[in-house]
């Protein structure tokens, strides 16, 4: 069975090349926690993670217990953090995966100690910090109750603490060193008890581009890992090559007069006699229907315009006067080809970030897994995108 018109393609050498652009960044000393949650942002967690763990990746983690479970049973090999929280019923699954947990209050350990004891494992933690996020995690001043508390339950071992930093790909972002110097406080209040707070991490991508102090002991890398910056505002200190290439088909052309209406609700007629294209893929793949008459594809090398409503399943691109298109022609919608739209670019349209666009992409699009790239020279770390210089 052939692969749908409709894909998506995932250079595999290029979530190589980020992984190692990270390591660069940080030193090879540091362990990497990389974020394979929301199916890996889209890009197929069990195949990433896999890459990522022959490439040297120490843990992988995840939002959801399903999330964990799923790559303990694939056999990824690594360690897995849920960072997110659940319930009694998730607990079970994590537990018996072998899933490490995140905890952030007593309550909270004393529910994964219920689960640690009927299901007889001993379970790692790490005791999260809230020093600014306000989503999850003990107050500073609660934290060293928190550990103890884990330290007594007999079932756990405190693996690490963490902390989740709001801003810190703002430029010039004052707060995030100060969050950094809250965490590494209450680290001192812990040992200074006597306990090891085990590993210490704190940096996301933002933190790992632009916050030395916060690499710790290990890094937590999304975005950065498939290819972007997590915001326009830091300074490009990686070379990254967008991951994921979302790709579709002409599969229908038509000539249309000067004023005919094209797609739902007629917001758009041609002013002037020009050939239409219709693209097999809408936003029930994907490809948002806040694109509609906003962005561009890429054919044959050549941008041209999405026009009127983008539909579930379709959407038309004026291709011009002069037809230089054929039927069943390869469409770019978004991708690491410095020539056409990179998941940055259809975010800045939106009004939202790389990581929901390239999240979007449904999962009635197979995903295509390459070991080749024509974006990268020989092995190169000459990039792009992303955010960075070709």
């Amino acid at each position: 069975m052939g692969v749908r018109g409709t894909h998506a393609v995932i250079y595999l050498p290029h979530l190589r090349h980020n992984l190692r652009e990270i390591r660069r960044r940080v030193g090879e000393g540091r362990m990497v926690c990389a974020a394979v949650k929301a199916d890996a942002y889209g890009h197929g967690a069990v195949r990433v993670g896999r890459v990522l763990v022959e490439e040297g990746v120490e843990m992988l983690g995840v939002a959801t217990p399903e999330e964990g479970a799923e790559l303990v049973e694939a056999g990824v090999g690594a360690r897995v953090l849920l960072l997110g929280l659940t319930d009694g019923a998730g607990l079970e699954l994590a537990v018996e995966a072998g899933v490490e947990l995140a905890v952030g209050d007593r309550e909270y350990v004393r529910e994964v100690v219920r689960v640690a004891r009927a299901k007889g494992r001993r379970v790692r933690v790490h005791v999260e910090v809230d020093t600014g996020m306000g989503r999850t995690g003990c107050a500073p001043e609660e934290a060293v109750g928190v550990v103890e508390e884990v330290e007594g339950a007999g079932v756990l071992e405190l693996a690490g603490m963490w902390t989740h930093f709001p801003s810190s790909d703002e430029a010039d972002d004052g707060f995030t060193e100060a969050q950094v110097e809250r965490f590494l406080q209450v680290v001192g209040r812990v040992r200074a008890r006597g306990i090891s707070p085990g590993l210490l991490h704190a940096a996301n991508s933002g933190g790992i581009i632009g916050h030395p102090p916060s690499w710790l002991d290990m890094v937590r890398p999304g975005i950065s890992l498939y290819g972007y910056y997590p915001s326009e505002e830091q300074e490009r200190t990686l070379s990254l090559l967008p991951v994921m290439e979302f790709v579709s088909q002409v599969v229908f052309l038509k000539k249309v007069r000067k004023g005919t209406p094209v797609s739902y609700g007629r917001t758009w007629r041609a002013p002037r006699d020009t050939w239409i294209a219709t693209v097999a893929a809408g936003y029930a793949d994907g490809y948002s229907r806040l694109l509609s008459s906003r962005a561009e594809v890429l054919i044959r090398g050549r941008r041209y315009p999405v026009v009127g409503r983008v539909c579930m399943d379709q959407f038309m691109v004026d291709v011009g006067p002069h037809l230089e298109v054929a039927r069943y022609d390869r469409v770019v919608l978004f991708g690491p080809d410095p020539a056409g739209p990179s998941a940055e670019e259809l975010a800045r349209l939106v009004g939202t970030i790389p990581y929901e666009i390239t999240c979007a992409v449904s999962r009635r699009v197979p995903r295509v897994y390459v070991e080749e790239s024509p974006y990268l020279s020989g092995g190169s770390s000459s990039a792009h995108r992303g955010g960075l210089t070709r």
